[in-house]
């Protein structure tokens, strides 16, 4: 059997990139997906699951960081692992982000592949394109740098980069964190590029209609930011509709402030479904909606979330877009949205086809059955 090993309490990026490979993998093999705290609103075709805190609701979602890391919720998810580990015929396991990332979890990590190790069980690092979360303060940079090397020298077979190394190598004059080249200089025989991990389903884009989808969301600053930019200037585009995906719990009361051509939908489960016939896809720079822009080779607009110091969307969209493949709008650029709007429904820059490799599903299952029969 072999398990991948995820988390979820904070967005679904991590979790649909373990989904496209796990379900993979589960073609030919038994995979059981954990994941470490709760259970992420997708599902796992062919693969079995648990979540350790399954049967356990924060009360109070401001402080979820707290309530996961009490001292009853830590022991009990590693009395689970030791369970699964115990009972389970497991072979490999693929951890997904850490060491690159997760560092707070660092001690429960380390304590689940000790006692995998115990039992001999093999270790994979499953990772995006930029690994890092963000930078630390200098009196923790080398205990990151340390993390990062002990885990992966002393623990994991491979360490597989869900990215293309022409595009985007881990080292370069954009990747600076954490002191990375000293990290990667350590752990090169480790290291597999896999090509970017796509959605399998994703189709051409071939336009056959006039929507603008903005995918933005309202439950952070920055999409409140686009929201009311999107209200200002959506008369400038009457022959256009700008749909706009939201949670279910923001849909009635902003409904009230929207203009004629902007439609306020509930959150779109499978987003890939709708982008292939539109016009225009404004969204977030993370790791699946830009694989959705390099698969569909739509036109589209990407504005990167920065949250604080996290600078993963920074470096990857300002990395790629020389190479045409969208267009990067920063926060301070909103008042020139409309001319970039109007200018990306009217280009023939973007590539009808591109080089980057986007076989990360394929070359990511070849390297873990590798593993697996090693």
């Amino acid at each position: 059997m072999i398990v991948f090993l995820t988390q979820y309490y904070r967005g679904l990026g991590h979790c649909m990139r373990t989904k496209f490979i796990a379900e993979e993998v589960a073609k030919t093999h038994d995979v059981l997906v954990v994941d470490q705290l709760f259970d992420p609103p997708i599902s796992y075709d062919g693969c079995e699951r648990t979540s350790f805190l399954k049967a356990y609701i924060p009360s109070d979602i401001k402080n979820i960081f707290n309530f996961i890391m009490s001292k009853e919720l830590v022991l009990l998810r590693k009395k689970e692992w030791i369970k699964i580990l115990d009972t389970k015929p497991v072979k490999l396991i693929v951890c997904e982000g850490f060491p690159f990332c997760r560092h707070q979890f660092s001690h429960e990590y380390f304590s689940f592949f000790e006692e995998a190790k115990k039992r001999g069980i093999k270790i994979i690092i499953s990772a995006r394109d930029f690994p890092w979360d963000e930078p630390h303060q200098d009196s923790l940079q080398d205990w990151v740098a340390y993390t990062q090397n002990i885990v992966c020298k002393h623990y994991t077979e491979k360490v597989l980069i869900h990215g293309d190394p022409n595009y985007l190598p881990l080292v370069s004059d954009r990747v600076r964190m954490n002191n990375p080249s000293e990290v990667i200089k350590h752990l090169e025989d480790k290291i597999s590029y896999t090509g970017y991990v796509c959605n399998e389903k994703i189709k051409p884009h071939k336009k056959e209609n006039n929507n603008i989808i903005v995918s933005t969301g309202l439950n952070k600053e920055e999409g409140m930011l686009v929201f009311r930019e999107i209200t200002k200037i959506a008369s400038q585009f009457p022959d256009y509709k700008f749909i706009m995906p939201i949670a279910n719990r923001y849909l009635k009361n902003i409904k009230a402030k929207t203009k004629d051509n902007i439609v306020m939908v509930p959150y779109i489960k499978d987003m890939y479904k709708i982008l292939n016939s539109c016009s225009l896809y404004i969204t977030y720079g993370g790791y699946n909606s830009t694989m959705e822009i390099l698969k569909s080779r739509i036109p589209a607009i990407i504005i990167p979330r920065t949250d604080g110091q996290k600078m993963e969307q920074f470096v990857r969209c300002y990395t790629l877009e020389p190479f045409n493949f969208f267009k990067v709008v920063s926060k301070s650029e909103f008042k020139t949205l409309p001319t970039i709007i109007k200018h990306c429904l009217s280009s023939k820059e973007f590539p009808t086809k591109n080089s980057i490799d986007l076989n990360g599903v394929t070359k990511s299952y070849d390297a873990i059955t590798e593993i697996y029969f090693k």
